[in-house]
């Protein structure tokens, strides 16, 4: 298998998640930072929340990609 790695504008990446979709194929998502800030707030919600609410990931991407349909 073939990765290819690009730089998409901020502007085009809805379209172009959109286009990767349709071709089946999964996008990986790997180049992010967060602040400490974030951090924080995250690790905030993790410890106040119940881990009968959580989802998997499965279910998640299949939200994300109906909601972007």
């Amino acid at each position: 298998m073939t990765q290819i790695t690009l730089n998409i504008p901020d502007d085009e990446l809805g379209f172009f998640m959109k286009l990767i979709e349709k071709f089946n194929y999964e996008p990986i998502v790997t180049d992010f930072s967060i602040n400490q800030e974030m951090k924080d707030l995250l690790d905030e919600r993790r410890a106040t929340s119940n881990t009968e609410d959580y989802l998997s990931w499965e279910e998640v991407k299949n939200q994300i990609r109906f909601k972007s349909k």
